[in-house]
């Protein structure tokens, strides 16, 4: 796809265009990207759209194995422009979170048991994601009328990036994500209800619980049920408060919430 072929599919409406004040046309790069991902045409001229990076890993073999290596050698653009790649041909966010992420952050946290440096790559690569995840959620059409979703992680859970991943695939799904990141009470979660009204309240259990959380969690599922939302635990340690939240969803993948969130969608459709 050329800078040509953008301004033909804009003349013939198959891309939406805006009116800047001075009465020239202009194509948001969301409303772009969405149809680069509907159509499947090539993007010859990643450039065009301020997605340098697509191009220099464009040929790139075994993806996976790629994201890995640039994560590990601590190459920004290259992460960028791979993860960002994966979306422009077409892939669900959430298999993006499921497979290529998870298997290069799994195994970028086992390096410090064999590499003195394993901890400082780790934490690298995980800046590194961050990064190149708040750039993709900034390509997502976000549509102006959607339902809502607040989450985070527990307080006392450091972990960052998967609630931040959560926070990236519900966007994708159409969702109003609000994401307050790790280490948070669920007093705050509490106000985040009364303020954003939500449909979906996640919950990213990553490290060890402390005792009674999971009967707290089933405590704040009941009472989001009386406010027509729900409460979604995940994450690795999610089995270890699932069977005392009582009222929640467990889900075990990020396909499994974005699945969760089109089904809300279609509900409150019908």
């Amino acid at each position: 796809m050329s800078e040509s072929s953008l301004k033909r599919w804009a003349d013939s409406g198959k891309i939406a265009v805006v009116r800047t004040e001075g009465g020239h046309r202009r194509i948001d790069i969301s409303e772009a990207v969405r149809f680069v991902r509907e159509s499947g045409v090539q993007l010859v001229r990643p450039d065009v759209l301020g997605l340098a990076e697509v191009a220099a890993v464009a040929n790139e073999d075994g993806q996976g194995e790629a994201l890995y290596q640039h994560l590990a050698a601590g190459n920004l653009p290259e992460v960028r422009g791979l993860l960002v790649g994966m979306y422009l041909r077409g892939q669900a966010v959430a298999a993006i979170c499921d497979g290529p992420i998870l298997a290069a952050m799994t195994r970028l946290g086992e390096l410090w048991r064999h590499d003195s440096a394993g901890v400082f790559i780790e934490h690298r690569a995980t800046d590194l994601i961050v990064q190149a995840v708040t750039q993709l959620r900034a390509l997502i059409e976000q549509p102006r009328e959607s339902h809502r979703a607040v989450g985070g992680a527990p307080a006392g859970d450091p972990y960052l990036l998967p609630s931040m991943l959560a926070a990236t695939v519900l966007a994708s799904e159409g969702v109003r994500a609000v994401n307050l990141g790790p280490d948070t009470p669920i007093g705050s979660l509490r106000h985040a209800v009364a303020h954003h009204q939500p449909r979906l309240v996640w919950l990213s259990v990553s490290s060890p619980p402390p005792p009674g959380l999971g009967a707290e969690l089933g405590r704040f599922a009941r009472e989001l049920t009386d406010t027509g939302a729900t409460l979604v635990i995940g994450g690795r340690h999610r089995a270890d408060v699932a069977a005392a939240a009582r009222g929640a969803t467990v889900v075990t993948t990020m396909a499994e919430l974005a699945a969760f969130a089109r089904g809300l969608s279609v509900g409150a459709r019908g």
